[in-house]
């Protein structure tokens, strides 16, 4: 009798070994990173934006609960960028007319980027351009 048996169980021992694959397993592919513009500074975890009237223009002003040295090496960045107009177009250095020049400086907590009109005509321009576009900065993004 145990010779019956044998080839039976055998038989079952190999047929679960030799059976179906397992399902393929598909991942979805991770979404590609945000490209990192070293010239956005809320890029920077804890960071926000306010803008100043200033008399020649506007003001930028980062600041953070985050790396506020972050924050400043990208507001300086960002001001070297706008006065060259020279860096790829989605960059934030690139964003800004360049009938202005910008000068950053450290705040505490963050730095402050003043615009100032290369004509005293164009201060109020500068004024609203500044504003509209901080106004479309949100969510911790430069992307517009």
């Amino acid at each position: 009798m145990m010779k019956l048996w044998l080839p039976l169980v055998l038989g079952i021992a190999v047929a679960g070994c030799g059976g179906k694959s397992p399902p393929e397993q598909r991942t979805t592919p991770a979404p590609p990173a945000k490209s990192d513009d070293p010239t956005c500074p809320l890029l920077v975890p804890g960071t926000s934006l306010s803008v100043e009237d200033t008399t020649a223009g506007a003001a930028l002003v980062f600041v953070t609960t985050g790396d506020a040295g972050a924050v400043r090496a990208r507001a300086a960045a960002l001001a070297d960028m706008h006065n060259k107009h020279e860096g790829p177009s989605s960059a934030m250095g690139m964003m800004f007319s360049a009938t202005s020049t910008a000068t950053a400086k450290d705040v505490e907590g963050g730095s402050r980027i003043e615009f100032a009109a290369k004509s005293s005509a164009d201060a109020g321009k500068l004024q609203g351009e500044l504003r509209m576009h901080a106004g479309h900065l949100t969510g911790g993004s430069c992307e517009m």
